[in-house]
């Protein structure tokens, strides 16, 4: 075999080892950490994004509130409403809320440090609520504050289309009579008479 027939067989044979290199690694440019097999794609679900403060399970609606509040001589409710955001049908929860802030020249219905422990409804439309002790430790007392405070809220829940009476609890327990002289011992209807017309 010549020299020359050499030079040309060395230089074919590299020419197709460097084509063999170049067309494995255009093939090879696409690094992929999906393992074989894997065919799910990826969605901007899987991507970090920061967590939005609903939760797919949270709703949030406004909601116009009917709400009672004793007028300045304890002798009516007056009405006043307000528009609210309520989360996951919490209606009873955010009536309480907004009882604890009359509009001006109205008074607080609620003792300082009622909490409401709990609250459901019957399919009879009782409405259960759970009060906590300061709702009665902190009563400013008198008949026609009783008469007010209890009426304030009674009127206030049964504007509700699910509820017509109300059934109160105090940490849990059913007392005779919450704040004195009212029996509570069984649930309360609402009283038209005293909203002020």
């Amino acid at each position: 075999m010549s020299r020359h027939t050499l030079k040309t067989l060395f230089f074919t044979i590299m020419t197709m080892l460097l084509v063999g290199i170049f067309l494995t690694g255009c093939t090879s440019t696409k690094t992929s950490t999906d393992k074989p097999g894997d065919t799910t794609t990826k969605s901007p679900e899987n991507s970090q994004t920061p967590p939005t403060s609903v939760t797919p399970t949270e709703t949030q609606d406004s909601v116009k509130l009917t709400l009672y509040f004793p007028n300045a001589d304890a002798s009516g409710l007056i009405a006043t409403e307000r528009t609210v955001i309520v989360k996951n049908q919490e209606t009873i929860k955010a009536m309480f809320t907004e009882l604890a802030t009359p509009p001006n020249g109205l008074e607080k219905p609620l003792p300082i440090g009622t909490t409401l422990l709990g609250a459901t409804v019957s399919k009879d439309g009782v409405a259960t609520i759970d009060l906590s002790s300061d709702f009665k430790k902190n009563f400013g007392g008198g008949s026609a504050g009783e008469q007010m405070t209890m009426y304030s809220i009674i009127n206030t829940l049964t504007t509700l289309p699910s509820i017509t009476s109300v059934q109160f609890l105090l940490d849990g327990k059913k007392l005779d009579g919450i704040l004195g002289n009212l029996d509570t011992s069984t649930p309360l209807k609402r009283n038209e008479s005293l909203i002020a017309k």
